[in-house]
């Protein structure tokens, strides 16, 4: 099967879908259950891309992948390694680019056929640190740096066995 991609690069969703003729007839399904008002908008910028091949595909190439359809938020691979497929979530910067990333559901993708739904949650994301959080933890890796660094001082110049707390305290010098 050829399909055309358009002037800008990317594939019409016309040209993967004979069932869609316009990227804007696609509706939004109803949200389930109590979601978080704040996390609507998120979830109707996500997509479900399922039928992933465990062992081949990676959050980059989906990435990748997806950027022609519209900006990528955020890419989270879910499910289990160790089984044949896994599943993920795509977030895009605006909702507009969700009908075009559905309608690469059937699409080979490596050497399995893409599943991609709207999604009905949004992605579980790592907390942001504020601030102080990350000027503090920092200054522990800071620490553990001039740690490492007086010990390795200390390895070189000769006598440092019974010079340091190490000797005394790990290795009970003589």
């Amino acid at each position: 099967c050829y399909i055309e991609k358009g002037t800008d690069g990317a594939i019409p969703a016309a040209a993967l879908d004979p069932n869609i003729t316009a990227l804007g007839e696609i509706p939004q399904p109803p949200i389930m259950g109590n979601v978080d008002p704040s996390k609507i908008d998120e979830i109707r910028r996500t997509v479900y891309v399922g039928n992933l091949n465990s062992q081949t595909t990676t959050a980059d190439q989906l990435l990748e992948f997806f950027k022609q359809v519209g900006e990528v938020k955020f890419v989270r691979m879910a499910g289990d390694e160790t089984q044949p497929t896994r599943f993920a979530f795509v977030e895009f910067a605006d909702q507009n680019s969700v009908p075009r990333a559905l309608a690469f559901n059937g699409v080979m993708f490596g050497d399995r056929p893409l599943k991609i739904n709207h999604s009905n949650n949004a992605i579980v994301k790592p907390p942001e640190m504020t601030p102080q959080a990350a000027a503090k933890e920092l200054e522990e890796v800071m620490k553990r740096v001039r740690e490492a660094q007086s010990f390795i001082s200390a390895a070189i110049e000769p006598g440092w066995l019974h010079s340091t707390s190490i000797c005394n305290d790990f290795l009970g010098c003589f």
